[in-house]
This record gives structure tokens, C-alpha cells and sequence, in this order.
């Protein structure tokens, strides 16, 4: 239905085709199978500050006064496996338009103090989303049983194919909570180790080595092709290992977008090379 990566204008391609409510960051269609969460750097401004962690990606719910209740679109969230409805989670680009970063699931949510619209402390909804942020071409594996925390280690020796296999996206909808997350901060491993390993000491923005090695050899850091992943879970086509300077250039200059794009076809290349 949605292309992940693809920019979509909120307003004439998503709602006007499947419904919902044009404004805030839930979305809850009437007549589609669907609720839409978008997530834009200005939400921070009034407690929304919505990243990954770990693999898991953390969603503030509704409600921008007082304790947030579970009713609305919070709920929507918490329950959409239950009314057979499916989490799409988009970010803003730019005024109106969106880019799709993928479908979740949600796999629990907590309480946390965090202030208001108005700046006093409240209890918030957080929503713990497993989302799945791989190419359309891409393929979906089944997961292994159960996750051993000691597989985290066990990556240190992994070749290149066995880290690419390991970051690969799993079908875990059917295990429990727990399990998910654990296998999420697997993925979220194993796909910054690849990235290193698939770079082999040379930055892949600027093809030139490493600017120093640290006690992991040379460092490199992990680049997340889709701004709201950075540091998530994501497919091996969409994570790129950068030295520091191209790094941030990838995140502050003023030719970001066209040299993202061109990261994009680097990526891309490397990965049909493997």
C-alpha cells in the first residue's frame, strides 16, 4: 500500500484515499483497516520526543494536557491487533508531506513523567512499536524460536553473510512481547555490525579509510538512510557506514538531501555486490 522511503503529500494521498483525521500524530480511520501515526521534529516542543531505542521505536501517545488516558487513538494504538487494524508510521519532510517509514506493531507501552503543552509534569503514554522499515523487494524470514541474549556476543564472530543474515527482518508477530524486543535489540546489533564489516575500513560516503582505528578497529559509525530510523531497526539496503565528517554531513549540510540520495545508490550498490 505504502512505499517505505516514499514521500506522500498527508493530506491528498493518504486521506482523502483511506480517511482519517488530517491533523496530530494518530490517525484512525473509520472505514479502513488502518491507523496512521505521524511523528515530526516539533513535537518535542510539547513532550512528544518520539526515538528508537534498542531496536524498539518509542511513540508518544495523545493528549497534549494533563495524564494521558488510554482512550481515542491511544488506544486505536494499543489495540489494533485486537480490532485487526494495522500501525503505518510516517515522519514529516517538509510542510504537508510525509515520508512512510514503515509498519509496526505494538508490543506494549509504559507510563513516564514528562511535561505538557504547558510545561508541567504529567504521566505519558509511551508505545513500545516494532517496525518493520525493510525495501518492498525485500523478503520477510521466519525468526528462530527464541533469542539468546548470548547471540549478542556470539555477533562478534559472525562473518559478513552470517551478520547480514542475523539483521535481517524476521516474522516474530506471533511470539511475545518480551521476545520482541529482545529480537529487536538483536537486529539493531547485528545491522550496525554488518554495516561496519560490509564497509571493511573505509568510509562508504567518501570511499577513503577510516580516520582512526579505536579498540573495535576502525570507527566508522552507522548511517540509517531514513532520518526517524536512525539508530533503529532497518534493512541492510538502508544503513551505511560513514566516517564522522560525512556523517554529519549526511545530517547538517545544506546538500544533505542530494547527498543522502546518493548514499541511497551507494547502498544499493554494495548490497548487489555481497
Amino acid at each position: 500500500m505504502f512505499e517505505v522511503g516514499k514521500e506522500y503529500h498527508r493530506r491528498s494521498q493518504i486521506h482523502e484515499v483511506h480517511g482519517g483525521q488530517q491533523q496530530g500524530g494518530i490517525s484512525t480511520p473509520k472505514n479502513a483497516p488502518y491507523v496512521f501515526l505521524f511523528v515530526s521534529e516539533t513535537g518535542g516542543r510539547h513532550g512528544y520526543t518520539d526515538e528508537f531505542k534498542d531496536g524498539v521505536f518509542f511513540y508518544t501517545g495523545a493528549g497534549q494536557v494533563g495524564d494521558m488516558a488510554l482512550i481515542g487513538g491511544n488506544r486505536a494504538i494499543a489495540h489494533h491487533q485486537q480490532d485487526s487494524k494495522t500501525l503505518h508510521l510516517f515522519e514529516y519532510t517538509r510542510r504537508g508531506y510525509v515520508r512512510y517509514i514503515g509498519q509496526a506493531d505494538c508490543i506494549g507501552y509504559h507510563q513516564e513523567e514528562r511535561p505538557d503543552r504547558d510545561g508541567e509534569l504529567r504521566q505519558a503514554l509511551v508505545f513500545h512499536l516494532d517496525v518493520n522499515s525493510s525495501p518492498p523487494s525485500s523478503s520477510v524470514r521466519e525468526a528462530r524460536p527464541l533469542y539468546d541474549p548470548a547471540d549478542i556476543d556470539r555477533l562478534k564472530r559472525y562473518s559478513l553473510a552470517q551478520l547480514r543474515d542475523a539483521a535481517l527482518p524476521k516474522a516474530v508477530s506471533t511470539v511475545e512481547p518480551q521476545t520482541r524486543m529482545r529480537v529487536a535489540y538483536y537486529r539493531a546489533e547485528a545491522i550496525r555490525r554488518y554495516a561496519l564489516a560490509r564497509a571493511k575500513g573505509c568510509c562508504e560516503g567518501c570511499a577513503q579509510p577510516a580516520p582512526f582505528s579505536s579498540s573495535q578497529g576502525p570507527y566508522l559509525e552507522c548511517h540509517h538512510l531514513h532520518r526517524v530510523a536512525d539508530g533503529g531497526p532497518d534493512h541492510p539496503e538502508n544503513v551505511i557506514a560513514l566516517c564522522p565528517n560525512c556523517h554529519r554531513k549526511a545530517h547538517y549540510a545544506k546538500d544533505a538531501v542530494s547527498f543522502n540520495a546518493r548514499l541511497v545508490q551507494i547502498a544499493k550498490a554494495a548490497e548487489g555486490a555481497s
